[in-house]
């Protein structure tokens, strides 16, 4: 017994087909078609909105769910376009899969009858015109986005979060008041150095809605169904991020930042950013450009979070003076307080590799607290005086921070060769059966760890040594930076991230008298090193 499906389709780019070709025409043609020749209908499955090339359509799969569930052995469109418009795929269901479930397939426009065959020249032919059709449209949809984008429109169908769409241009953003004011909090919340989750949490308990469901509470009527993302408080690490990584909140409109990985596999990959078209100055900024370079430096850093759900301030900044290696923090979760920092390269490899080249979380940041008040007083009472003094550390200080970054360079590429003829002699070992299976993968991932590291070490490096030194330039930029710190009582990520670089600490020296130092150097941005000082550790605790 017969039992048949009609399907209809309708996408935007199908809008010259007119009236002739909209969904109730498809639906009333079709009805009258199976009238007149008996067929019982089963089922309309109407994809109203959907591209032709795109065979994930609901309805479309909705229908050939009820074809796998013996449903449906009769399916009818108006025309081979409505089906589709990507002929590899559509020969795959018409020519394959429907004859394998004894389905049969009826295009009334072009006279197409499975139960005739499928040999002729009509359907395959029809088939590579309408994917050819699909393809220019495509191209020349793409080419036209490509064009406003360039001009700075927006041409996204929604407003991102914090924004909304200008009612007198819908490719123009206006600030959404409400929405840009958690885009705020979010990114002051980070460079406080409150981590992701404690976040979401943060705005959960105030009860702000998520920018789904802000978007659906201001847009009733946008999704047809009303159930779609309705836990209105349900905030993401993922949402968080997102936010913080969308330059929009700078002013900006990206365009292309991701495009689909071939003709048949629509999978979204990411672009680079020389394939993106980002204009500048298109609409209002909600985020200033210093606040995001702060935040954008603390999420290239390894940020774990305590019991509290903050991040130490210090992430990503203290290193060692012998092996370049990151400082680890030691947590106290008993008196949820941290303790100090010690080499990485030391705790991981012992002695025969580093020193611990310890500090006291109090010292640590008794030091910096001093050095940034100390240069922040000179800086707003003595500007010229200071300014000087920077100029001439910042000569002398480029040339011995040109010879360290060599030294570290010229051992982290022997260390390199070493490890490469390590892995080698690994590998030789295992083939030989010397060496067991897993005593190989545990040693190799130790080994090819290292390299990794040390391989990106020598990138950046590299990338610093090739910098220009823009003395006045830089300075003048810093100035007044460092003035607004002059009364300064307390460190926080913010302050530390705006103002520096790195914090390299070398080990303790112990004189004769038992006084120990610790010579710890601070590396402003824009200016680096201003004064290396030995601090005594005894005085500091």
């Amino acid at each position: 017994m017969i039992s048949t499906a009609i399907y209809c389709r309708l996408s935007q780019d199908d809008g010259s087909v007119g009236e002739s070709g909209s969904i109730q025409t498809q639906r009333t043609l079709l009805t009258q078609y199976c009238s007149e020749h008996d067929f019982p209908i089963h089922d309309y499955y109407c994809d109203d909105g959907w591209s032709g090339t795109n065979f994930e359509r609901p309805e479309f799969k909705r229908m050939m769910s009820d074809i796998e569930g013996g449903k449906i052995n009769l399916v009818i469109v108006k025309d081979l376009s409505r089906f589709g418009r990507e002929y590899a795929q559509m020969g795959i269901y018409i020519e394959h899969y429907f004859e394998e479930k004894s389905v049969r397939f009826i295009s009334v426009a072009e006279n197409i009858d499975t139960a005739k065959g499928t040999d002729g020249l009509v359907l395959p032919f029809t088939n590579v015109i309408n994917s050819f059709y699909a393809r220019q449209v495509s191209a020349k949809t793409k080419a036209a986005f490509a064009a406003r984008a360039k001009d700075g429109m927006f041409i996204g169908s929604r407003a991102p979060y914090g924004y909304i769409k200008d009612p007198q241009d819908k490719h123009h953003l206006i600030v959404d008041p409400e929405a840009a004011k958690v885009v705020r909090d979010i990114f002051r919340m980070f460079a406080q150095g409150i981590g992701y989750g404690k976040i979401t949490k943060i705005l959960r308990e105030r009860g702000v809605l998520n920018p789904q469901a802000y978007f659906n509470e201001n847009n009733p009527g946008y999704y047809k169904d009303s159930d779609y993302w309705r836990r209105d408080f349900d905030w993401h690490a993922t949402s968080v991020r997102t936010i913080l990584n969308n330059p929009v909140y700078l002013g900006k409109t990206v365009f292309g930042k991701t495009k689909t990985k071939g003709n048949f596999d629509k999978t979204r990959l990411h672009t680079s950013e020389d394939e993106q078209i980002i204009v500048e100055g298109t609409h209002e900024a909600i985020i200033a450009q210093d606040e995001w370079d702060v935040v954008h430096q603390m999420m290239q850093t390894k940020r774990r979070e305590n019991l509290s759900g903050e991040v130490q301030y210090f992430a990503g900044l203290v290193r060692c003076a012998d092996c370049g290696s990151a400082l680890n923090v030691s947590y106290d979760y008993n008196r949820k307080r941290y303790n100090g920092f010690s080499c990485w390269v030391y705790k991981n490899y012992g002695k025969n590799r580093c020193t611990s080249h310890a500090i006291g979380w109090v010292t640590l940041n008794t030091l910096v607290l001093n050095d940034i008040r100390r240069n922040a007083a000179m800086a707003a009472h003595f500007e010229k005086l200071y300014a000087d003094m920077l100029r001439r550390a910042k000569s002398e200080s480029a040339q011995n921070e040109s010879a360290r970054l060599r030294r570290e360079l010229t051992k982290a590429e022997k260390r390199i060769t070493d490890l490469s003829k390590i892995l080698n002699k690994l590998y030789e070992d295992y083939a030989l059966e010397r060496i067991t299976a897993e005593r190989h993968k545990s040693m190799s991932e130790v080994y090819s760890s290292e390299l990794s590291e040390l391989t990106e070490r020598c990138k950046q490096i590299s990338s610093e040594l090739s910098k220009s030194d823009e003395i006045e330039e830089n300075i003048s930029s810093f100035l007044p930076i460092i003035r607004k710190y002059t009364d300064l009582h307390e460190l926080n990520a913010r302050i530390l991230n705006e103002l520096i670089e790195k914090i390299v600490v070398h080990e303790k020296e112990k004189a004769e008298d038992g006084t120990v130092t610790q010579q710890v150097d601070i590396y402003y941005k824009f200016i680096g090193l201003t004064i290396s000082e030995k601090a005594d550790i005894n005085m500091l605790g």
